[in-house]
């Protein structure tokens, strides 16, 4: 850093002492780019360390240089300078050298990194290959005996399934049961209510106890109540009442001690016959409750 500012001081010095003198030379362009080339030099670490000499014996050179150019010996001057340049230069060299070699050290390991991991995963690839091969044989062998397994499972889940559907027949056989996609549906065709109205009489609710008490015996089964009417009246009065008969239902289960979040209701007005409205007998039909347990 001291060197570089005395060859700052001495660059400006000169420049001054030319520019103040008129009998002194002109500033030399060449001698000033020396200089700056020389604290160029001097800032590389690698320059530095390679041609410290050389950076030394330039520093030299030029100071003679600068001292020749003031006396106007020109052919002092030209060897002095071009001395400080080549040694400038030589030291640059070195400086250069060392980079590409230590670059080249580098790639030379990052080559020898790279056929490592290249020959590590020609390996795993093999060791996968290997391993994929015995995956696929375990794989066919867990298919042939899921195959067999499934099947098992299937009869044992219809047999377990028509067991149950027999328990629910055999415990609600007061109810008619038919089989539907949603469970086992009771269809409560002489379910009384009072006229246009959504109150269960007594009757009705000794109607429902069988079905209370399978429900408080099967604490986790869930049911869903659906009403239905026949197509007199007004659509929207039976879609109404149909959906109000429902929730009775519902209301009155509940309150026998049933979790009322087990029981879902909805009524389908005169949506859904299953017999001819133009009869009194199939209006009757039609009038009904259907309860289905949930599967």
């Amino acid at each position: 850093m001291s060197h570089y500012l005395k060859t700052t001081a001495a660059v400006a010095v000169l420049s001054m002492a030319l520019a103040g003198c008129a009998s002194a030379p002109e500033p030399s362009t060449r001698l000033i780019t020396a200089e700056q080339s020389l604290m160029a030099a001097r800032a590389d670490p690698a320059v530095v360390q390679m041609g410290r000499t050389s950076l030394e014996k330039a520093g030299v050179s030029l100071d003679d240089a600068r001292e020749h150019y003031m006396d106007r010996d020109e052919d002092d001057y030209i060897h002095a300078i071009r001395m400080g340049e080549g040694y400038v230069a030589l030291a640059k060299a070195r400086g250069d050298q060392m980079k590409a070699e230590a670059e080249i050290t580098a790639l030379n390991a990052e080559r020898a990194e790279i056929v490592a991991e290249t020959r590590r995963l020609e390996v795993a690839r093999a060791e996968a290959a290997a391993l994929d091969a015995q995956l696929q044989t375990a794989s066919a062998e867990a298919r042939a005996d899921q195959s067999d397994a499934s099947a098992a499972t299937s009869r044992a889940l219809a047999a377990q399934s028509e067991a149950r559907a027999q328990a629910l027949r055999e415990e609600l056989a007061d109810y008619e049961l038919k089989q539907s996609a949603l469970g086992m549906t009771m269809i409560l065709q002489d379910l009384q209510f009072a006229t246009n109205s959504a109150v269960l009489t007594s009757g009705a609710q000794g109607r429902l106890a069988p079905l209370a008490s399978f429900l408080g015996k099967q604490p986790e089964a869930r049911i869903q109540v659906v009403g239905h009417t026949d197509a007199q009246g007004d659509n929207a009065f039976n879609q109404d009442l149909s959906q109000r008969r429902a929730a009775s239902v519902g209301a009155y289960l509940a309150s026998t001690g049933i979790d009322a979040i087990r029981i879902e209701t909805l009524g389908k007005g005169e949506s859904s016959p299953v017999a001819d409205n133009d009869t009194v007998a199939g209006r009757t039909a039609n009038r009904r409750v259907e309860v289905t347990i949930l599967d």
